[in-house]
């Protein structure tokens, strides 16, 4: 399969764990636009702290642009794709929209690792009613995830891909 795999949904969808778990059974490499930023810059929550939510934006652009430029597995951040240039190159792509719910959420993440839901957890569901659309229009391929096995979702995936 050419190019890349691009998972995309909203905070706490599963990005990271199934897209390990998908690059492993595909024989891919895994990248998390997420990490590669903050390998590079720091935890995500002090960028957005010193620098503002629009600085991240460029350094996630910058990030995906280059984990697209090569076969693998890649979860981008919630919200990679709010910008069109990243709508763009995300296109390109086989992109699977990991579709959650809040509930299935906000028990499981680290609230002080996520800059937009520290102060108020319950905007998790108006960020993620910003963005359906938005991931709903780039998605080949939709997958449920709240409280699902990992290797349901795997199998479901690679179905998908006519694996």
């Amino acid at each position: 399969m050419p190019g890349a795999i691009v998972l995309i949904g909203p905070m706490g969808s599963g990005k990271t764990t199934l897209g390990k778990k998908l690059a492993k059974e595909l024989g891919l490499r895994f990248i998390d636009t997420d990490k590669q930023i903050a390998s590079i810059h720091g935890p995500i929550a002090k960028i957005f702290e010193d620098s503002g939510e629009e600085f991240f934006r460029d350094l996630e652009s910058e990030a995906l642009a280059e984990a697209l430029g090569q076969p693998a597995v890649v979860a981008t951040g919630g919200g990679a794709v709010l910008r069109d240039k990243n709508r763009e190159l995300i296109k390109k792509h086989h992109v699977i929209f990991l579709d959650t719910s809040s509930e299935h959420v906000l028990g499981k993440v680290n609230l002080s690792k996520r800059p937009l839901l520290r102060d108020n957890p319950q905007k998790w569901q108006e960020i993620y009613d910003s963005r359906i659309g938005l991931y709903r229009a780039l998605a080949k391929q939709t997958i449920f995830t709240g409280g699902r096995p990992i290797k349901k979702l795997v199998q479901e995936i690679t179905d998908g891909l006519g694996k």
